[in-house]
């Protein structure tokens, strides 16, 4: 089985992409410093410590509840930012130094379960209502060692109200026919689709993820095990999103954007389409006027019918074996997956829940990516990416695609400069 081993720079939900570029210059700080008691063995009862990458607006109400149905427990919280690898750096550090908290998000697989740092999870509540998907993304050596709540889907989120002023009102089904209805739209006087190039883009991660899907879900493990090259599985998929670029059908000004600026653009109605995930919906309908019509289209391939979609399970939830606590860190993260918690999960972020506890009432946006989403019919370089390498790969492939997005490369050497990078990781 492929394991996907890291939570990386992507960002998993709304507060994660969006507020990485709002969070202060303190990177690393505890938000909670309510005094510390012991544990009492065997009951839970003190504290339990909880090192997370949502932000403390968003698990402070479900701390709260959890607490109050909890009486006798209390949970201390610290935060670090997921941007630029700090929050995994910092656990690896503090996990090291055996000061890592009871309950964490799961950074790196391999390093961690097998390292011996995170106890298994099979049987427990938690894992009993974890989607399929999460199961798979989370399971090491044939255990499971993390517990996912929720995926994101991603790919075209289209002002549909836009686009049709220009003829364009269905997704397309092949690449030629995206590439007619950009044409059309950008004939119309606005911008057909921006992409930004502080990351790699969902048409990136949709066109490999489809490769992958024909690949038997094998391709990102044949080339970590050295079966294959990115040059030989990625270099086509990656030819067919840089005609964006060579036919002219996006600006290449998106190798200097972020992703907030294309955001920005998007919501003063400036562009029909652009590249992001499910997060987005719920800040960009607030901003656009009311009675925009907005939906998620998928990635198109060459092959008409054969669209995919970018994505990933959340960072998952997992247990120190080192628990100070270990009893009151299981009743959090069971909590955590409970029918409460992911409620009010839900109701925070705007993910999309994929527990088998809760029926979710999604955003009409939503609708269209929902069944793949739960089914796991996703990709996302940072859960394909091996573990530690995950962030010299990351960069290489960002700085070359911003140099395809520029004119100045090809994507063959793009998938070239990844198996350089790859030959002095490995």
């Amino acid at each position: 089985m492929l394991i996907r081993t890291n939570v990386s720079r992507g960002s998993f939900s709304r507060p994660r992409r969006a507020a990485v570029a709002v969070m202060s210059a303190a990177l690393v700080v505890t938000l909670t410093t309510i005094g510390v008691a012991s544990a009492a063995s065997g009951t839970g009862k003190g504290t339990v410590t909880f090192f997370s990458w949502d932000s403390q607006a968003t698990m402070q109400p479900i701390i709260n509840e959890f607490m109050k149905e909890n009486p006798g427990i209390h949970v201390a919280f610290s935060y670090a930012t997921p941007g630029g690898n700090v929050y995994v750096d910092t656990l690896q550090k503090r996990l090291l130094a055996k000061t890592a908290a009871d309950v964490f998000i799961l950074g790196n697989h391999a390093q961690q379960a097998g390292g011996g740092y995170v106890k298994a999870l099979n049987g427990t509540y938690a894992a009993k209502v974890q989607s399929p998907f999460g199961t798979k993304m989370n399971t090491y050596n044939g255990k499971v060692y993390g517990i996912s709540v929720a995926s994101w889907g991603g790919g075209f989120l289209v002002n549909e109200t836009l686009a049709a002023t220009a003829g364009v009102t269905t997704p397309p089904t092949s690449w030629a026919e995206l590439e007619t209805d950009l044409q059309k739209m950008n004939a119309a006087g606005f911008t057909g689709l921006q992409e930004a190039g502080d990351g790699i883009t969902t048409t990136i991660m949709g066109l490999i993820g489809r490769a992958d899907a024909k690949s038997g879900g094998h391709m990102d493990a044949n080339i970590f095990s050295g079966k294959t090259t990115f040059s030989a599985a990625w270099t086509q998929a990656l030819s067919t999103w840089s005609e964006l670029y060579t036919k002219k059908l996006v600006n290449s000004a998106a190798a200097g954007l972020t992703g907030g600026q294309v955001v920005t653009d998007f919501d003063a109605g400036k562009i029909a389409m652009f590249t992001t995930g499910s997060w987005q919906v719920a800040p960009s309908r607030a901003a656009l006027p009311a009675g925009t019509k907005l939906d998620f289209w998928p990635i198109p391939t060459v092959t008409p019918g054969q669209s995919y979609w970018a994505g990933a399970a959340s960072p998952p939830y997992a247990i120190n074996s080192r628990a100070k606590n270990p009893v009151a860190a299981q009743k959090f993260v069971d909590f955590l997956a409970g029918t409460k918690a992911v409620s009010m999960y839900a109701a925070e972020t705007g993910s999309i829940m994929t527990t088998s506890n809760f029926k979710q009432k999604l955003d009409p946006a939503l609708q269209r990516m929902y069944k793949d989403v739960v089914a796991g019919n996703l990709w996302c370089s940072w859960q394909a990416w091996p573990g530690t390498n995950s962030s010299a790969l990351d960069s290489t492939f960002i700085s070359n695609m911003q140099k395809v997005q520029l004119g100045q490369e090809t994507a063959a050497d793009l998938t070239k400069a990844l198996d350089a990078e790859w030959a002095t990781l490995k």
